[in-house]
């Protein structure tokens, strides 16, 4: 655990205790255990629930246990923040079907697409689609009146171990870099 070094502005939240770790959902899904020197930090004053949260994207309201003799965050739903104007955080959802999959691209709604980018731009764009902290680039093509994600859409899908009747949440954080938190609902 490293503390941040403050320069020639001090911050209060430079004192606040930290630690980093990587998120996977295969190994932290359920449980993420909490490393013992934070833990040590609350003096025994350890709260049962907080948020973890990601600046302008989402938080993550999470439980926190014990087991045995660890500390672990446990039960965290994502929380997409809520912003009063559709236009600051314009998303739209749609359901993986056994066709996107074997087309190996993904529609984007051409009603999204022209409220929300330049109707004369490029035919073929790149973009960036986040997964919590994890990135992926793809390109996406317009031709003939669609829009669709096509480069790095398959890598992107296996990578996630998507299958067909899940929910997937486009939310736009970058119009002008073209970049999506994406955040996913269970399969049927």
């Amino acid at each position: 655990m490293k503390k941040r070094s403050s320069t020639n502005v001090s911050n209060a939240s430079d004192n606040l205790p930290e630690f980093f770790k990587i998120y996977t959902s295969v190994l932290s899904s359920q449980l993420m255990r909490i490393p013992p020197d934070f833990i040590h930090k609350f003096a025994g004053n350890i709260p049962t629930t907080c948020a973890l949260e990601r600046p302008q994207i989402a938080s993550w309201q999470v439980d926190v246990c014990k087991v045995d003799d660890c500390w672990f965050f446990q039960k965290g739903t994502i929380v997409p923040r809520q912003v009063a104007d559709i236009n600051k955080n314009p998303n739209f959802t749609t359901v993986l079907t056994k066709g996107y999959m074997k087309r190996g691209a993904l529609g984007i709604p051409i009603m999204f697409w022209n409220a929300h980018k330049k109707i004369h731009e490029r035919s073929r764009l790149d973009a960036t689609l986040w997964v919590e902290n994890q990135d992926w680039n793809v390109g996406v093509l317009k031709y003939r009146g669609c829009i669709q994600i096509q480069k790095g859409w398959p890598k992107f899908v296996r990578d996630n171990n998507l299958k067909a009747g899940t929910s997937i949440t486009f939310q736009l954080t970058d119009a002008s870099h073209l970049s999506f938190n994406v955040t996913f609902g269970r399969a049927n």
